[in-house]
């Protein structure tokens, strides 16, 4: 449960001042912002290709049955409360925040990789996500075709696994299930799109979490 606002203030406020007296505390944590931040450019760089290139159509069963619905706002409200509330949660603790970080810095990497070397094209059907703050983070116009593998609902999935406290992570983790039921019932992503997001997300989480334990 998470503790009520001041209780812990003081410990909080000692684990960040430990943290920034630690010259190794400060160079990872400006490591892990510059590679966040390039694994974000570059991604965006990799969506703009992705969207002039041809890409196959799959028949997907499920989006063949059900939708399209437009459920925009909602999976917006959703996924960017769910990312406040996570990072600041996560922010109790420097060292797990910083984990969490380098863990989306690598989901992005697979990301980028993912989207290379699966051109993919939506049905003719979908009701387009726009998303004015990823629009604004990201390409700057709407891209259709950064399909494999779902970037909602991975990161959702990834602030579900980092996330510190059981109802924070209950929270995330119905988010995650609205989220990708959602972009589904839109025709934004194909299903297997959603599906094999969150085993990105996870081997993203498990990599970072092995190579702190390597190098510690």
């Amino acid at each position: 449960m998470p503790p009520k606002p001041g209780q812990d203030s003081p410990v909080i406020g000692n684990h960040w001042r430990k943290a920034v007296r630690s010259p190794r505390y400060l160079c990872e944590a400006a490591l892990t912002v510059l590679l966040l931040g390039l694994s974000m450019h570059i991604c965006a760089l990799l969506m703009q290709y992705a969207q002039s290139r041809p890409g196959a159509h799959l028949n997907d069963p499920i989006l063949n049955a059900v939708g399209p619905i437009r459920l925009t706002w909602p999976i917006f409200v959703v996924l960017w409360s769910s990312i406040v509330a996570g990072i600041w949660y996560m922010a109790e603790d420097p060292g797990r925040l910083l984990i969490g970080l380098q863990a989306g810095a690598l989901l992005m990497v697979f990301r980028t990789l993912a989207l290379y070397l699966v051109p993919l094209s939506p049905l003719p059907t979908i009701i387009p996500l726009a998303d004015p703050i990823a629009i604004y983070m990201g390409t700057g116009t709407l891209v259709t075709k950064d399909l494999f593998f779902s970037g909602h609902t991975s990161v959702m999935f990834l602030l579900f696994l980092s996330a510190n406290y059981s109802r924070l992570k209950w929270f995330l983790l119905a988010g995650t299930i609205f989220i990708g039921v959602g972009v589904i019932l839109q025709h934004v992503h194909y299903s297997g799109d959603v599906y094999v997001a969150p085993f990105f997300a996870y081997a993203s989480w498990r990599i970072v979490l092995l190579a702190h334990k390597r190098f510690k």
